[in-house]
């Protein structure tokens, strides 16, 4: 963002123009700017090449998902709709990360049947969840399990 003529501008569009062609308020993002944070991020883990997953929480708009995807990086999901949205914007299987409390035995039975990368387990009674959709699948199921060692 920069001022040209006491007026503020996005990536060269001017806020105006942005306001008379979709009304306000309007939600602007910077492709530049996102491609430019993701590159030096991605800077810092160079040597060891980790899977970095953007959390689609934060921002589940299709297109900026899809960019993204463009830039090697995987997403990290709390839900069916988000797990959903994640794979029509491109992003492969593989580079999906199921995390939150609360996923249902569907969502569940959803990412399984799409071979995500991990489900990251919040409980005991999920972790029975998990184990039952794969005896029923006859797979093998990767899981990450969340510790709270309730120390005070």
């Amino acid at each position: 963002m920069n001022y040209k003529k006491n007026s503020l501008y996005i990536e060269n569009i001017s806020i105006q123009r942005i306001a008379k062609k979709f009304g306000t308020p309007a939600y602007c993002y910077s492709l530049n700017k996102l491609k430019l944070n993701i590159r030096n991020f991605k800077k810092y883990f160079i040597s060891i090449n980790p899977l970095l997953c953007f959390s689609v929480k934060s921002n589940s708009n299709f297109q900026i998902l899809k960019e993204i995807n463009k830039m090697g990086m995987g997403a990290d999901v709390v839900s069916k709709g988000e797990l959903i949205i994640a794979l029509k914007a491109g992003i492969s299987p593989k580079k999906i990360v199921f995390s939150g409390v609360g996923k249902t035995f569907d969502e569940l039975k959803f990412a399984i049947d799409k071979n995500i990368l991990l489900i990251n387990s919040e409980s005991e009674s999920e972790i029975n969840q998990i184990k039952k959709i794969s005896k029923i699948k006859r797979k093998k199921i990767d899981i990450g399990v969340r510790l709270n060692p309730n120390i005070d």
